[in-house]
């Protein structure tokens, strides 16, 4: 169930004008910086805010010339930054509400509150949780409505680093079943959720693909950013148990990490090797206390910066990125095809 965007709308000076397809799966990020539109678009994709053009979702019209669905007439699960939730009601005064309203099938409710957790809440009054507390009934109250698209608005902005990683958990877990279309600017964020990326800049969606695609392209944004990370699908492999390392293979090639517990054997994992984690040799060294020394070929390079040079490099049949020096690239003589040995310091799981 993909949704279609061509829409136009004008807020006082700025206009937004975009064209996109969101995947019928999984979470697609829209990211940008402040004031690109990221939350504008969602609020016209939800039909809070009036805009022009066509959006469709599945077979149903949301928006044309001749139609335009209020936002309870499209089928949406929404999110956004501070909870919107009935404060003169309990936690399951809100449930109920939505259950009532949405017709909600016998037997969701119980479903939606043991996925989020929040049965201990239920009879406690809004105004007495805390913001992760909120951020979660929020979401069961958007699950519980049954949506075939949820829409997130930078939904982790006012928690805790222990809460947001709750909250990612659920939304991970919520998107299993459900299309998700995901608003942030923060990096973290795109790199533990995204399946697809959207990127916005003033108004506009740059670019959109695969988020590991997007994330190692070296004429794009994210790429060129100081915090610059490539994403890689892995399987779980052997475990190292005398030195507490986890080997994850990719491709031909396994990677070690430091893992307090062995992880499943099998299960697919995604790594994150961020560009400045990743030095060249052209040999590999003899001696070193870097474990995880592959080789790579050269697909691309970039300046960056002053003095600064990104290349993109292709590991086991994938990519990733290394920032080094520009004088270090010209010492190497690196050029589109050149062979060399990727030594990667940090490696993580997402």
């Amino acid at each position: 169930m993909s949704l279609e965007l061509s829409v136009q709308g004008q807020r006082g000076s700025f206009r937004l004008q975009v064209e996109a397809t969101l995947q019928p799966r999984g979470v697609t990020v829209l990211f940008g910086p402040s004031g690109a539109g990221k939350s504008s678009l969602l609020r016209m994709v939800a039909g809070l805010d009036h805009c022009d053009g066509v959006i469709s979702f599945a077979d149903q019209t949301w928006l044309s010339a001749e139609v335009e669905l209020a936002p309870w007439q499209r089928p949406i699960g929404m999110l956004f930054q501070q909870p919107t939730l009935f404060r003169h009601l309990t936690v399951q005064g809100n449930l109920d509400y939505v259950a009532r309203r949405r017709q909600s099938p016998a037997g969701q409710q119980a479903q939606v509150i043991e996925q989020t957790g929040i049965g201990p809440l239920l009879a406690r009054r809004v105004e007495g949780l805390s913001g992760g507390e909120s951020q979660r009934v929020a979401l069961a109250r958007a699950l519980l409505g049954a949506p075939q698209l949820l829409l997130l608005d930078e939904p982790l902005s006012a928690l805790d680093e222990a809460h947001k990683g709750e909250l990612l958990d659920l939304i991970a877990m919520a998107a299993r079943s459900v299309p998700v279309l995901y608003v942030t600017h923060n990096m973290d964020e795109l790199l533990r959720l995204s399946d697809q990326v959207w990127l916005m800049e003033r108004g506009r969606i740059i670019a959109q693909g695969a988020a590991s695609q997007e994330l190692s392209r070296l004429d794009g944004s994210l790429a060129q950013r100081a915090d610059a990370t490539a994403l890689l699908a892995g399987l779980v492999a052997d475990y190292a148990r005398e030195d507490h390392l986890q080997g994850i293979t990719v491709g031909d090639a396994t990677l070690w990490l430091p893992v307090e517990q062995p992880l499943v054997a099998g299960e697919s994992v995604r790594l994150r090797i961020a560009a400045r984690d990743v030095s060249l040799c052209l040999s590999a060294p003899g001696d070193s206390s870097i474990l995880n020394i592959l080789p790579a070929r050269v697909i691309g390079l970039r300046e960056v910066g002053p003095g600064q040079c990104l290349v993109q490099l292709a590991l086991a049949g994938q990519c990733i990125l290394a920032r080094i020096s520009g004088r270090s690239a010209r010492q190497l003589s690196l050029f589109p095809g050149a062979d060399v040995y990727a030594q990667i310091k940090a490696v993580a799981l997402v």
